[in-house]
């Protein structure tokens, strides 16, 4: 209740983007739970992917800014190479329950600033940290070794975009976005890091029902590609 009361206190001074008002639609969400789902899969070399979908149970909650979102993760499956056993043992075992509670506006817009990222431009603002992070570090004067640290990079900062949730991921907007940065590297190639994000949204309550977002990245003749998937429905 404290938690909840001070969430409360803060939410006028929240700023909600633009484009959450163009929606004009506020949120109902229905009294009972709902299954969350939340699928990532990470394209890996020789044509191997590493796919991991977490389940929750949530529920919806109003309070005085919108409605407060709980949950609690409820299954994890995961499926990846027998090599990567290891990693797979990790994801399994990790229990993503402490992202609840999110409070969302009445709109369906995140307000929890630690669950969505600062800035809407989130690609731009990861490629620049990831590039930040190169110029850090001591770099052989090798064209390959300078390229290969810009691929990681920028793989870096493919996983920094999805580390955070669309702000309006409960409550898309019927328009798919989205957004790119390029990136010079060593020799005159060009860098690539490109996010798109959309979703449908539940016409009765106003809740995302699926939503899908993407990040390719292409640095030179390599190219990797992460999506994640939601969905949103009745137990």
């Amino acid at each position: 209740m404290l938690q909840m009361a001070t969430l409360a206190a803060l939410v006028p001074a929240c700023v909600v983007p633009a484009r959450a008002r163009a929606t004009e639609q506020l949120i109902a969400p229905p009294g009972g739970q709902m299954r969350y789902c939340r699928t990532v899969v990470k394209e890996l070399a020789g044509g191997w992917h590493f796919t991991v979908c977490r389940q929750f149970v949530v529920d919806f909650r109003p309070f005085a800014g919108g409605f407060m979102m709980h949950g609690r993760q409820d299954s994890v499956s995961v499926d990846a190479p027998e090599a990567l056993a290891q990693y797979a043992a990790i994801e399994e075992a990790r229990d993503e329950s402490g992202l609840f509670p999110i409070a969302l506006d009445p709109f369906g817009q995140i307000l929890s600033a630690d669950a969505t990222a600062s800035t809407g431009d989130d690609v731009r603002h990861a490629v620049d940290h990831a590039l930040a992070e190169i110029a850090r570090q001591p770099i052989a004067p090798e064209e390959r070794a300078e390229l290969a640290a810009y691929v990681s990079a920028l793989q870096l900062a493919s996983q920094r975009v999805t580390a955070h949730l669309p702000v309006d991921l409960f409550a898309p907007s019927p328009a798919p976005r989205r957004q790119e940065r390029r990136v010079a590297l060593p020799g005159g190639g060009e860098g690539l890091v490109a996010s798109s994000f959309g979703g449908v949204r539940n016409l009765e309550t106003g809740l995302m029902r699926s939503a899908e977002r993407e990040v390719l990245t292409v640095v030179a003749e390599t190219s990797k590609r992460l999506r994640e998937d939601w969905t949103l429905d009745g137990i």
